[in-house]
Protein backbone atom coordinates (compact mmCIF):
# COMPACT_ATOMS: atom_id res chain seq x y z
CA UNK A 1 0.00 0.00 0.00
CA UNK A 2 1.26 3.69 -0.69
CA UNK A 3 1.69 6.04 1.74
CA UNK A 4 -0.84 8.60 1.37
CA UNK A 5 -0.92 11.93 3.05
CA UNK A 6 -3.92 12.00 5.57
CA UNK A 7 -6.66 14.31 5.68
CA UNK A 8 -7.07 16.94 8.26
CA UNK A 9 -9.66 15.12 9.93
CA UNK A 10 -7.68 11.45 9.66
CA UNK A 11 -4.64 13.71 11.02
CA UNK A 12 -6.63 14.66 14.41
CA UNK A 13 -8.17 11.48 14.52
CA UNK A 14 -4.92 9.82 15.01
CA UNK A 15 -3.03 12.03 16.88
CA UNK A 16 -6.17 11.90 19.28
CA UNK A 17 -5.44 7.60 19.38
CA UNK A 18 -2.13 8.69 19.80
CA UNK A 19 -2.38 10.72 22.93
CA UNK A 20 -5.68 9.26 24.78
CA UNK A 21 -4.88 5.49 23.58
CA UNK A 22 -1.47 4.85 23.15
CA UNK A 23 -2.53 0.95 23.74
CA UNK A 24 -4.77 0.58 20.62
CA UNK A 25 -1.95 2.96 18.81
CA UNK A 26 0.63 0.98 19.54
CA UNK A 27 -1.35 -2.32 18.30
CA UNK A 28 -2.44 -0.79 15.32
CA UNK A 29 0.82 0.85 14.37
CA UNK A 30 2.75 -2.16 14.55
CA UNK A 31 0.41 -4.03 12.42
CA UNK A 32 0.74 -1.03 9.81
CA UNK A 33 -2.77 0.04 9.82
CA UNK A 34 -2.81 3.04 12.25
CA UNK A 35 -3.26 5.61 9.18
CA UNK A 36 -5.49 3.17 7.90
CA UNK A 37 -7.85 3.51 11.40
CA UNK A 38 -7.48 7.29 11.09
CA UNK A 39 -8.32 7.17 7.25
CA UNK A 40 -11.94 5.47 8.04
CA UNK A 41 -13.13 6.79 11.48
CA UNK A 42 -12.44 10.32 9.58
CA UNK A 43 -14.59 9.19 6.53
CA UNK A 44 -17.23 7.61 8.90
CA UNK A 45 -17.32 10.93 10.74
CA UNK A 46 -17.81 12.34 7.54
CA UNK A 47 -20.84 11.22 6.10
CA UNK A 48 -22.33 11.23 9.39
CA UNK A 49 -21.74 15.10 9.74
CA UNK A 50 -23.08 15.30 5.94
CA UNK A 51 -26.24 13.17 6.77
CA UNK A 52 -26.52 15.54 9.61
CA UNK A 53 -26.45 18.72 7.97
CA UNK A 54 -28.57 17.39 4.88
CA UNK A 55 -31.33 16.50 8.02
CA UNK A 56 -31.21 19.89 9.31
CA UNK A 57 -28.35 19.83 12.18
CA UNK A 58 -25.62 23.42 12.43
CA UNK A 59 -22.79 22.07 10.52
CA UNK A 60 -20.47 22.66 13.24
CA UNK A 61 -22.67 20.89 15.80
CA UNK A 62 -22.94 17.95 13.17
CA UNK A 63 -19.21 18.05 12.64
CA UNK A 64 -18.40 17.97 16.45
CA UNK A 65 -20.60 14.99 17.17
CA UNK A 66 -19.60 12.87 14.47
CA UNK A 67 -16.10 13.17 15.58
CA UNK A 68 -17.01 12.26 18.75
CA UNK A 69 -19.22 9.10 17.83
CA UNK A 70 -15.96 8.11 15.06
CA UNK A 71 -12.72 9.77 15.59
CA UNK A 72 -12.79 11.01 19.02
CA UNK A 73 -12.49 7.22 21.49
CA UNK A 74 -12.86 7.82 24.92
CA UNK A 75 -9.28 7.56 26.49
CA UNK A 76 -7.64 4.48 27.64
CA UNK A 77 -7.46 5.37 31.60
CA UNK A 78 -11.10 5.78 31.71
CA UNK A 79 -11.25 2.17 32.43
CA UNK A 80 -14.73 2.33 33.61
CA UNK A 81 -16.23 3.82 30.18
CA UNK A 82 -13.89 1.10 28.07
CA UNK A 83 -16.05 -0.77 25.87
CA UNK A 84 -19.02 1.25 26.50
CA UNK A 85 -21.07 2.24 23.19
CA UNK A 86 -20.12 5.80 23.07
CA UNK A 87 -23.56 6.98 22.14
CA UNK A 88 -24.56 6.48 25.85
CA UNK A 89 -21.77 8.45 27.18
CA UNK A 90 -22.07 11.16 29.72
CA UNK A 91 -22.10 14.30 27.39
CA UNK A 92 -20.24 16.60 29.16
CA UNK A 93 -22.18 19.51 28.52
CA UNK A 94 -25.17 18.07 30.96
CA UNK A 95 -22.70 18.16 33.25
CA UNK A 96 -22.85 22.15 33.26
CA UNK A 97 -25.01 23.43 35.90
CA UNK A 98 -26.68 27.09 36.27
CA UNK A 99 -25.79 29.04 38.87
CA UNK A 100 -28.50 28.83 41.86
CA UNK A 101 -30.29 26.19 40.41
CA UNK A 102 -28.26 23.39 42.31
CA UNK A 103 -27.01 24.93 45.24
CA UNK A 104 -27.99 23.75 48.64
CA UNK A 105 -28.76 25.34 51.51
CA UNK A 106 -25.48 25.90 54.34
CA UNK A 107 -26.13 23.81 57.39
CA UNK A 108 -23.94 25.19 60.43
CA UNK A 109 -22.33 22.59 61.76
CA UNK A 110 -22.78 21.87 65.78
CA UNK A 111 -19.23 21.42 65.89
CA UNK A 112 -18.14 24.53 64.54
CA UNK A 113 -16.18 27.58 66.25
CA UNK A 114 -18.50 30.50 66.65
CA UNK A 115 -17.32 34.22 67.43
CA UNK A 116 -18.01 34.62 71.34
Amino acid sequence: MSQQRLGRWATEAKLHLLKYCPKMAKQLQDQGKLDDWARKAADRAGDEAGQSIENGMFPLEAESEAKKNHMLLPSEEDESELGVDPNRLTDPASLITIPGVNRTKKVPRKDALRPS
